[in-house]
């Protein structure tokens, strides 16, 4: 197995470990509700510019590897994934923390850890594909702040990105040394 695709994997572990880690820290009371509020905040900012960071350099990196444009969309599907995984425990989190980050019709949001994993998973997805339906909305800043950052990812990486692969490698190429 290659070395860009053993990072991109502990990569795509350390960030979903960090939404699990907010979730301890909510859990046991570790932090007050303010402190985990403002390392959600933090975490989603530092993701959003991961994202959309990791995937220019990996374009860029298809003009001279074939190694890298051979694994583009391998490399792009873990990034949608990762993307909506780690929002949704995100989401999931704000909710632990403030149950009125988000308005939920009476009913929708299913009791136990998987059933609201699972709300907020639909969410997340729904937010990525700009797809989803009206029936969950963020109420709070920092909700609104966290799908504002999956927004703004999901746009860059489908619309910015996706759409414009081939215009990206024949404008990188120009750049790169020896052309």
């Amino acid at each position: 197995m290659h070395f860009p695709i053993l990072r991109a994997i502990a990569l795509f572990v350390s960030i979903i470990l960090g939404g699990i880690l907010l979730f301890v820290f909510d859990l046991y009371e570790l932090n007050s509700p303010g402190i985990n509020t403002a390392l959600l905040l933090l975490m989603t900012m530092l993701k959003v510019l991961y994202f959309l960071g990791a995937t220019l350099h990996w374009i860029r990196r298809t003009v001279s590897s074939a190694y890298h444009l051979r694994y583009l969309m391998g490399f792009l599907v873990m990034q949608v994934l990762l993307i909506v995984l780690s929002f949704a425990i995100d989401y999931y989190c704000l909710y632990q923390i403030n149950p009125s980050s988000f308005l939920v019709p009476k009913g929708q949001l299913g009791h136990g850890l998987a059933a609201q994993l699972l709300t907020f998973l639909y969410f997340s997805l729904g937010k990525y594909t700009t797809a989803g339906g009206g029936e969950m909305h963020p109420a709070t800043p920092a909700a609104q702040v966290c799908a504002m950052g999956e927004m703004v990812v999901s746009y860059f990486t489908t619309v910015l990105i996706i759409a414009n692969v081939g215009y990206l490698q024949t404008l990188f190429s120009r750049s790169a040394p020896g052309t």
